[in-house]
């Protein structure tokens, strides 16, 4: 009896600049992925030539492919609501709307491009997400470091071992979907701003009673961390200051390098590394700095989301969810996405 492999949906968001971070996510991926699956990559973007699209095609497998979807031009009428800092760009927003362009999913993986898989992202899959609207591990930044915890306790009302990081998540499309979360996302975003962690702060408010919070192996920053036994890593997470393109000396640099190397961008990876220069460096001390005093002011701040949001539950009342059932139909009928437009496919090997 001849068996049905089964299609795993990953995404991926890029621009032009994480073109070789892409590269060498997807080669980590494919390496180490189950051969008894098949594996249907997507990439979603706005800008992005032509011949790195060519290059990152190629790298499909005989038991892959990939994809690059041009957004419905829908989105341009909510792209004032994303907010872009530093290294931040309008891509990290669209992981929003994967349930709105793809409903033939029932859950799908959503990786941020600076990372390496370094287990089987089939077993990430498989993970029973039960009525949960994600599964991800948790901000490993917000758990160590003495002056951030506060920020996600007082500022968002989570506890910051809960508090997830969204650059790997496993979604249930078919639940955010009929939940409308895009809508509610549009909706909030029209009136809060997060300034910290922009996109992983709406996330994280806006799914917190329905999540699962996986073990740190699914999301492992790049820093030393003694509480943490490596032997079961399975995805490393190059953020911020730990990212071995500008930095050397970074913890698993030696594994990144290992799958760069074998893509067409290895020179170019190197390149950044070595033009990563003392300016640049004395920007990510100074965001470092930023980030202690902003989280500090957030946390303190009477106006901020936790003890906002606990007043207007509060005060309540069914004049203010009238208000809001409007509103939530009025940023329906705003995005309206209706499914996806292919800008380039994929090549099997």
């Amino acid at each position: 009896m001849k068996t049905t492999i089964k299609e795993i949906p990953i995404f991926f968001a890029s621009d032009d600049n994480y073109v070789p971070l892409l590269a060498t996510a997807i080669k980590s991926l494919l390496t180490n992925a189950s051969k008894e699956y098949t594996y249907k990559i997507y990439v979603l973007t706005t800008n992005m030539s032509q011949d790195k699209r060519e290059k990152i095609a190629e790298m499909a497998t005989s038991n892959s492919t990939i994809e690059f979807i041009a957004l419905a031009k829908e989105l341009d009428k909510v792209k004032h609501l994303f907010r872009l800092r530093d290294y931040y760009s309008k891509e990290t927003y669209y992981r929003f709307f994967i349930p709105d362009l793809f409903p033939k999913y029932k859950k799908v993986i959503y990786l941020d491009c600076d990372i390496i898989v370094k287990g089987d992202i089939s077993e990430l899959y498989n993970i029973d997400l039960g009525d949960n609207y994600v599964a991800a591990s948790p901000e490993e930044v917000f758990t160590l470091h003495p002056n951030y915890m506060d920020y996600p306790r007082k500022a968002l009302g989570i506890e910051p071992e809960v508090y997830f990081n969204a650059g790997v998540m496993l979604l249930n499309t078919e639940r955010l979907l009929k939940d409308k979360i895009a809508e509610k996302f549009v909706a909030l975003a029209e009136k809060y701003t997060f300034r910290i962690v922009q996109d992983e702060d709406y996330l994280n408010v806006l799914l917190k009673d329905h999540k699962m919070i996986l073990p740190l192996d699914w999301n492992k920053t790049a820093f030393k961390n003694d509480s943490y036994d490596d032997k079961n890593l399975k995805i490393i997470h190059y953020k911020i200051v730990w990212r071995p393109w500008h930095y050397e000396n970074v913890l698993y640099e030696d594994i990144f390098w290992m799958f760069a190397k074998q893509t067409d961008f290895y020179l170019d990876l190197k390149d950044k590394l070595s033009h990563y220069d003392d300016a640049a460096k004395q920007k990510d001390k100074d965001l470092f700095d930023w980030f202690i005093v902003a989280t500090k002011e957030d946390a303190e701040n009477p106006n901020n989301y936790r003890l906002t949001h606990k007043k207007v539950m509060k005060e309540g009342g069914i004049v203010s969810k009238l208000s809001y059932l409007k509103k939530l139909k009025k940023v329906s009928k705003l995005i309206g996405i209706k499914g996806h437009r292919s800008v380039y496919g994929s090549r099997k090997k």
